[in-house]
């Protein structure tokens, strides 16, 4: 997992790191650390993933609820702690649906509970580990968009990276299907993930990203059960 950490202090912002390395683990996130609004939305638009964000507040320029607004705005979902001198922020951190407010400096215990919840609510997200470029890569399986089959490899899409790896898809179905009940295979060489189906005319699936993908005739009818039932059930 990916953890960002943004704060115009360099002590404090490497507090914050030691902290989450210390209650996380070095082997189970990678922290990035940026001093200003700015160069993290520079990041998140070059396609750096975060699960979860640290963000101070009180940062010139680019302040950090204004931070949060533009990211929530190019789609940003995870969970943005903030860190602030001044709670009375609490009330705009509504609007960019704020996960925690830590004070400056961090109060020890308010902070391991911070850990600890942001522990639990990443934890529910399912993960899927896959060897890419010679490197481990963790992707939350909510990410992926769609896997298409190239050849003797396979493209896995999500909103901000596609990844190539040597596998059948086969193989990749019958992970995902061990993960989450939201991937559906709607073609010989496509897997979607049903959550990022927006509609489907006839044999095209269009998704949430624009992305036009096939479906096949023979699977029309279940793929719309498959639709209809998670529809269904994400609502209730």
């Amino acid at each position: 997992m990916y953890i960002a950490v943004c704060d115009d202090e360099k002590i404090f912002r490497g507090e914050i790191i030691e902290a989450l390395y210390a209650y996380f683990g070095k082997l189970e996130i990678t922290c990035k650390e940026y001093a200003d609004g700015a160069s993290l939305l520079a990041a998140y638009e070059q396609g750096e993933e975060f699960h979860a964000l640290f963000l101070d507040i009180e940062m010139p320029e680019t302040d950090g609820m204004t931070t949060a607004n533009m990211l929530r705005a190019k789609g940003f979902t995870a969970p943005i702690i903030f860190l602030t001198s001044h709670t009375e922020m609490a009330m705009e951190g509504y609007e960019v649906a704020a996960f925690r407010f830590l004070g400056k400096p961090a109060n020890p215990d308010k902070l391991e509970k911070t850990l600890h919840d942001l522990k639990e609510e990443l934890c529910e997200k399912k993960k899927l580990i896959i060897r890419s470029e010679g490197e481990d890569v963790i992707l939350i399986t909510e990410d992926i968009c769609y896997v298409e089959a190239q050849n003797n490899s396979i493209m896995i899409k999500t909103d901000k990276q596609d990844y190539i790896i040597r596998k059948r898809i086969a193989d990749i179905e019958k992970e995902l299907g061990e993960l989450s009940e939201t991937f559906f295979r709607v073609h010989r060489g496509y897997i979607v993930n049903l959550a990022h189906v927006k509609k489907h005319v006839g044999t095209d699936i269009v998704l949430d990203n624009g992305e036009t993908i096939p479906l096949s005739r023979s699977m029309v009818n279940e793929f719309k059960q498959r639709l209809f039932a998670y529809v269904r059930g994400s609502v209730r």
